[in-house]
């Protein structure tokens, strides 16, 4: 059963606010003294407990119902709240209240063993999020294995989903993706010191062939990826397998056309085994109404990373095109 307790709060304060002066600006409230930060672990299900940081403005107030009040940013398999850091932050500099939710498995995130780990579930599970804190209709952007999970919220509620920005990330049916086989690859290493200095550096290696200009993942950076995973590597191990042997409840083919929202699909220049695949373009192009797809300059699939400013211009450019 749902439930809907918020726990394990706690509270910073960051700097004021700019109010945005683009269209946008006239969806926000006024921009308070001090915005706050705060780190929550939402219960969804006995056992199941996601991890969720507020960023930013309350929420947005006075616009139509069309409008979103949050936006909502999924991580990937690998990386967690973290690696959204700059895309939050830039939001947050436009005044806009942003959810960073860990999926269950993923992050700071609970990893029960006998969890139902299929991207449909894990969908359930961040409505169920979105009804705790009070949201009732959200931007979402998604990176990578986290589109599929976007796709079906908005395919499952498409009253409440006002768009989708996905980063390199195309539909799927399994969880059977270069991401994923990475983390497992990776896990059985970080259990001992010697292996976790192993793991480290295959980790950078992977990381920088998808970027254009990898300079940006450091070894420090490579480590806070990492240290959800090595925090609790033998769950970790159980929960990806767990992921790959999730068997979903319909083909994602068979629920793409139930979304009403426009998606937007960001593609890197710098070619990488980790961008959709073709087949997944051609099926996103066939069943959805309002699809968008550019190629992004100077990124592979980390655009989060290399190119938070693109990823932000789409953000805003999205919120605009709802008033």
């Amino acid at each position: 059963m749902i439930g809907s307790g918020v726990l394990l709060m706690a509270w910073s304060a960051c700097a004021t606010i700019p109010h945005l002066r683009s269209g946008v600006g006239t969806m926000l409230r006024p921009p308070e003294d001090r915005v706050a930060e705060r780190d929550s672990a939402v219960q969804v299900a006995p056992g199941e407990r996601l991890s969720v940081r507020l960023n930013g403005m309350p929420a947005l107030r006075g616009a139509a119902s069309r409008v979103p009040t949050h936006i909502v940013l999924l991580p990937g398999p690998v990386g967690s709240a973290f690696s959204m850091r700059h895309v939050s932050a830039a939001l947050c500099a436009h005044g806009l209240p942003v959810l960073v939710i860990d999926p269950l498995g993923m992050g700071r995130s609970s990893r029960p063993t006998d969890a139902d780990y299929s991207l449909a579930a894990q969908a359930r599970r961040i409505a169920a999020v979105l009804d705790s804190v009070g949201v009732a209709r959200t931007l979402v952007v998604a990176h990578g294995t986290s589109a599929t999970l976007a796709l079906r919220l908005a395919a499952a509620a498409p009253e409440r989903i006002s768009g989708i920005l996905s980063l390199a990330g195309g539909p799927i049916d399994r969880q059977e993706t270069t991401g994923v086989r990475l983390a497992l690859a990776l896990a059985p290493l970080l259990d001992t010191p010697v292996g976790r200095a192993i793991g480290r550096r295959r980790f950078l290696a992977a990381i920088r062939e998808q970027s254009a200009a990898p300079a940006w993942c450091t070894p420090d950076v490579a480590a806070r990826y990492l240290a959800p995973i090595e925090s609790d590597v033998r769950g970790t191990l159980r929960v990806l397998r767990a992921m790959q042997q999730a068997v979903e409840p319909s083909r994602i083919e068979t629920e793409l056309h139930r979304i009403r929202a426009p998606v937007r699909l960001l593609v890197g220049d710098h070619p990488t085994a980790h961008a959709p695949t073709a087949a997944q373009v051609a099926l996103l192009q066939r069943q959805l109404a309002r699809l968008r797809v550019d190629t992004i300059t100077g990124a592979g699939t980390m655009l989060h990373e290399e190119r938070a400013d693109a990823v932000v211009a789409a953000v805003l450019e999205m919120l605009n095109n709802t008033r």
